[in-house]
């Protein structure tokens, strides 16, 4: 079935939905565009208009994800704590489709969306050893991120909250909270 009348957001949602689902069934590598575009409804032309390659719908599902989040807590300026927890609380809300991307080895690409967002808030008129704990704590949530997958997300986001603030020290805080979306 093809869709009409949708937006431009509504076809990237269904080509990411649909490839999820595809991933689910089949190895990343094997899903062709055609299995694709038929499971999500739409053109071929659909889809290279909103992407370039399969690893681009997955960086955009992270993103939306990433920012979705970000939306959140905007304008709740939260501590350390409350951050970290709310951040593995949202990500625990998307555990399947997490899993499934950590599954086929496509977890680099999180890193990247990481790295988009927090990158962009080293200042870079502070001393050098500050920007270079921030590229630090980037490295560290995403590896943190990536055990938790590797267990399947067993641990609570509490749990997890209190192994990130074992090793976190509280002054990355400001970095943290002012992390903005556009």
């Amino acid at each position: 079935m093809r869709r009409k009348s949708t937006t431009s957001s509504m076809m990237k949602s269904y080509i990411v939905d649909a490839l999820l689902i595809l991933m689910e069934e089949k190895d990343f590598q094997s899903i062709t565009i055609d299995e694709l575009v038929k499971k999500a409804g739409v053109n071929r032309s659909t889809y290279y208009r909103h992407f370039s390659g399969k690893e681009d719908i997955i960086f955009y599902f992270l993103d939306c994800v990433m920012r979705e989040y970000l939306e959140k807590i905007r304008l709740q300026k939260p501590d350390l704590r409350t951050y970290l927890c709310n951040m593995f609380m949202h990500y625990l809300n998307y555990k399947k489709q997490m899993l499934v991307i950590y599954r086929a080895g496509l977890s680099m690409i999180l890193l990247n969306v990481l790295e988009k967002y927090f990158h962009a808030q080293i200042d870079t008129s502070k001393p050098l050893i500050e920007q270079y704990k921030v590229s630090f704590y980037i490295g560290g949530i995403f590896h943190h991120l990536l055990m938790w997958f590797s267990r399947d997300m067993q641990e609570s986001p509490e749990e997890m909250t209190e192994y990130a603030l074992l090793v976190l020290p509280p002054q990355f805080v400001p970095y943290l909270a002012k992390v903005e979306t556009d």
